[in-house]
């Protein structure tokens, strides 16, 4: 199975993943089908995900109970890459609004997560599915005193097996509201840090690379912001009337991940 001619240059696909290769717990099976023809082609297959619910590991055998064969670092999900940042910057104590594997993965990072009535450098927010009201009292204290703003990522919703649920970026704007702040460092898309470090930790040029995922303000404009070829597919929450009302534009469009191809795969 041959790759269109306009993909053929690509070196390295750089895959969203709720709504691109699975909805909550559901695959979607066209985006396993593509993902393993891209392999035997030999082409590099990243994975970076807004999400921060779980760590590199949990990801990890996610792929692996979807039947994806995948290495822990070619995957970098919005936990991993926030604990990267934090520990860059020297570690420190963070108050978090999250769930487990962002928990997960600051602790692999040396970096503490303060219990609810300590002080922390950061108040990291992510998607978390126990918030509670002292939760963002807690947050908002901190803030207010001083301690830096980091969000994982500001996806208003997410798409699961059971249609959209709210998102990580619903708890910031609640924040954003209280506090009058907006947030200091945003890790995930549309930032462009997720990319860069991707770029980085793969040795490759942007120029090499094709992003692919599911959210035109997310995935696409963080593409375009550091200047990497974008494809949308229309497998999650961006639909193709979205783009008429919309002046951030991808590159491609895919109906699924098989649309890479020149015909399908049987």
């Amino acid at each position: 199975m041959k790759l269109k001619e306009e993909f053929k240059r690509f070196t390295t696909f750089i895959l969203d993943c709720d709504g691109v290769i699975w909805r909550g717990s559901k695959p979607i099976i066209s985006a396993i089908r593509a993902i393993k023809e891209l392999k035997s082609q030999e082409k590099k297959v990243v994975f970076t995900t807004n999400n921060s619910t779980l760590s590199r590991k949990g990801y990890f055998k996610k792929f692996k109970n979807l039947s994806i064969d995948v290495n822990e670092d070619e995957i970098f999900p919005s936990s991993h890459v926030t604990a990267l940042y934090l520990s860059s910057r020297g570690g420190g104590r963070a108050f978090v609004i999250g769930e487990e594997g962002l928990i997960e993965e600051l602790n692999s990072h040396d970096v503490k997560v303060a219990e609810l009535g300590e002080n922390a450098d950061y108040v990291v927010v992510g998607m978390d599915r126990g918030l509670t009201y002292w939760k963002l009292a807690r947050a908002f204290s901190l803030i207010r005193k001083g301690a830096m703003f980091v969000v994982t990522n500001r996806d208003r919703t997410l798409p699961t097996s059971r249609g959209e649920i709210p998102g990580a970026g619903s708890i910031v704007a609640a924040l954003e509201e209280a506090t009058g702040k907006a947030p200091d460092v945003e890790i995930g898309k549309p930032s462009p840090l997720m990319f860069k470090l991707v770029l980085k930790k793969l040795g490759i040029d942007k120029d090499e690379a094709l992003v692919i995922g599911d959210r035109i303000e997310t995935d696409i404009l963080g593409a375009r912001r550091l200047g990497i070829s974008s494809a949308l597919v229309l497998t999650g929450i961006s639909k193709r009337e979205d783009m008429l009302k919309n002046n951030v534009k991808p590159n491609y469009v895919l109906e699924t991940l098989l649309d890479l191809f020149e015909c399908s795969l049987s």
